[in-house]
């Protein structure tokens, strides 16, 4: 029993220095206000996957046709689901569309879309240190509607609140 009792004091004491482990008290109510903190380099490639629905960012049907919306799917590791993080906030699919904020609103529930990019504030994107997404011409964060998690989600734009559905992963 002594082994086992080493063994398991050891155990808890390495968890114990992991953030959000145990004995790190409870968790931290969540932010409104997401950080500014870039978690992702710039220029980097690869899909987005959100961390309600362990689905990925993606293109229906690999369109490439401005003002398509994008949704979540089961990630598939295909072109559509291939996003690159630009050094000037862009998230480019195909090398030439942009993810991009619908007719530039900044208002909750606008839609995200592909679209030539173009440079403007409706397709710049940072990385938060929480997970969040941020659209920086709207300051609201990429979001799963409703917390759905099922394939054929629209994706669009919310006030951030720090819930499941507008955390994302870089894989």
């Amino acid at each position: 029993a002594g082994g086992y009792d080493k063994m398991a004091a050891a155990w808890y004491a390495a968890l114990q220095s992991v953030p959000g482990s145990l004995g790190q008290g409870s968790s931290p109510s969540p932010s409104v206000s997401p950080s500014s903190s870039p978690s992702v380099p710039p220029s980097s490639t690869g899909a987005i996957k959100g961390v309600a629905s362990g689905r990925c960012v993606d293109v229906p049907n690999a369109s490439q046709t401005s003002g398509t919306q994008v949704q979540i799917w089961d990630c598939n590791g295909q072109p559509n689901q291939s996003w690159t993080a630009t050094s000037s906030g862009e998230l480019r699919v195909y090398g030439n569309k942009c993810l991009d904020v619908a007719n530039m609103s900044t208002a909750d529930g606008a839609a995200v879309q592909i679209w030539d990019c173009n440079g403007q504030n409706n397709q710049k994107w940072r990385f938060n240190s929480d997970g969040s997404i941020t659209a920086v011409g709207a300051n609201k964060c990429l979001d799963a509607p409703n917390y759905s998690t099922a394939n054929g989600v629209k994706l669009q734009i919310w006030s951030c609140n720090g819930q499941a559905n507008q955390r994302w992963t870089r894989v």
